[in-house]
């Protein structure tokens, strides 16, 4: 009841100050101050190089912060290890202060009513963000981490976000004379010209590589011009002409010998090998890529994928995010004075330059670190300046399974052959539909 009443005063304070000067903000716990040093515990997925820029910030964090603030960053496994010890955790009342999590997870533990609406603190006068401040973070970010399942609510704050790109060997656009392709039409004549067979008909260089990850069939279904969503949230809407395209292109692509599914991350040393020429993948991807690259001496970009309406481009944002867990008043405003932090101009330059993850905000471009990052790294600046094109897939409940097993499931059943476009489509749709209703 109290959440609820905070985000009508929000809503409303909102209002009053775009029409006629209203009664004054009524202040919420949002808008206290720390009484006193605060110790709060941050549970990440975050392994290897990206776990070493993480403790990187913390501890700039801890060190500068001035305010008796000390975050500890504990690894918890992977991003389904760490999802699975936070429900653990939800039933044992055992949460730490933040969570790294996907919005799919972030929904999960909303319904529990154990997560922080991070509304107040956003526009808290004493400890949240100007209008400027606030426009100048990634608009999509705060859609992603804003959930119409719980009366829009912003449950989360953004993180280590990603984008959908296209890798792309140059050497071999070069060798067949054919620019990066900008529509799809372009993109399968492209995959055909690239594709190569040797002296016996074994082919040895495949023009595009399939990747079964749901959130490349979300990204090519905007891409043509398509939703994810009804408007309504309560059914799917990429079953529609767009997702349907997006199936039969990987169907004929599959059946003329044009595209294969690479196992695991072996796209990665296929793209520098010239044994690929075109992929879909995360931003994410970027160093592993760029290192075998090196090595190799080969010469690849980052593009956008291929559009229906090149004028109208679009892909898909992901990534994990922070949720702040239900504790005391001073943990979590400690916990959000982390978050805002993290997510202010010099921290978010300096994090994407030694993660590889995306900028929070607009202004980190005119940072010098993440300038000296792009002119070392020139796809790093690539795939930064798709940020603006970019929309989050879906928040809500269910669907990581629809995720993990509706769609991984339909496109594999129509890469192998094993169902028609058509057919796949619509018994995928039939199953996330339910899915939905059944999480309501």
């Amino acid at each position: 009841m109290r959440a609820a009443i905070l985000a009508t005063l929000v809503l409303l304070t909102a209002a009053c100050t775009e029409a006629a000067p209203g009664p004054p903000r009524q202040s919420t716990e949002a808008d206290i101050a720390l009484s006193g040093p605060v110790s709060i515990t941050l549970w990440h997925a975050l392994s290897g190089a990206q776990q070493v820029a993480l403790d990187a910030m913390v501890k700039k964090f801890n060190d500068t912060n001035g305010k008796g603030i000390t975050v500890t960053a504990t690894y918890q496994g992977n991003y389904t290890q760490l999802y699975g010890k936070t429900l653990a955790a939800i039933q044992a009342g055992t949460l730490p202060d933040l969570g790294h999590a996907y919005e799919s997870h972030v929904a999960d533990y909303a319904r529990t009513g154990v997560v922080v609406d991070l509304g107040p603190y956003k526009d808290s006068p004493r400890n949240g963000l100007t209008k400027q401040s606030q426009d100048d973070i990634y608009r999509g970010y705060f859609e992603a981490n804003t959930f119409p399942q719980f009366g829009n609510k912003l449950l989360s704050w953004p993180f280590t976000k990603s984008l959908a790109v296209m890798y792309v060997n140059d050497d071999v656009l070069n060798e067949i004379g054919r620019p990066v392709p900008k529509t799809w039409d372009d993109f399968e004549a492209t995959a055909r010209a690239a594709t190569k067979k040797d002296s016996l008909g074994k082919t040895i260089r495949y023009g595009f590589g399939f990747n079964s990850d749901a959130t490349y069939f979300d990204a090519e279904v905007v891409a043509r011009g398509g939703n994810l969503m009804a408007a309504d949230n309560r059914t799917v809407a990429w079953d529609g002409r767009e997702g349907l395209a997006v199936l039969q292109m990987h169907d004929r692509m599959s059946r003329d010998g044009t595209a294969y599914t690479p196992k695991g991350n072996d796209w990665q040393t296929d793209l520098a090998a010239g044994k690929l020429a075109l992929y879909l993948s995360s931003t994410a991807s970027l160093p592993f890529v760029k290192d075998v690259a090196e090595r190799s001496g080969a010469s690849w970009s980052i593009a956008n994928l291929p559009q229906t309406d090149p004028a109208k481009a679009r892909t898909v944002q992901f990534g994990a995010n922070v949720a702040i867990f239900k504790s005391t008043t001073q943990k979590q405003l400690a916990s959000w004075l982390f978050v805002r932090w993290l997510t202010e101009t010099d921290q978010t330059a300096q994090f994407a330059a030694i993660s590889y993850f995306m900028p929070a905000r607009a202004s980190a471009a005119d940072s010098q670190v993440l300038k000296d990052y792009w002119a070392r790294v020139p796809q790093g600046k690539q795939g930064s300046d798709l940020i603006k094109l970019s929309s989050p897939e879906s928040n809500i409940r269910g669907q990581q399974e629809i995720r993990d097993v509706v769609i991984f499931n339909m496109i594999a059943d129509v890469i192998s052959g094993k169902s028609t476009p058509d057919l796949a489509i619509t018994a995928a749709a039939t199953k996330a539909n339910q899915i939905i209703k059944d999480a309501q």
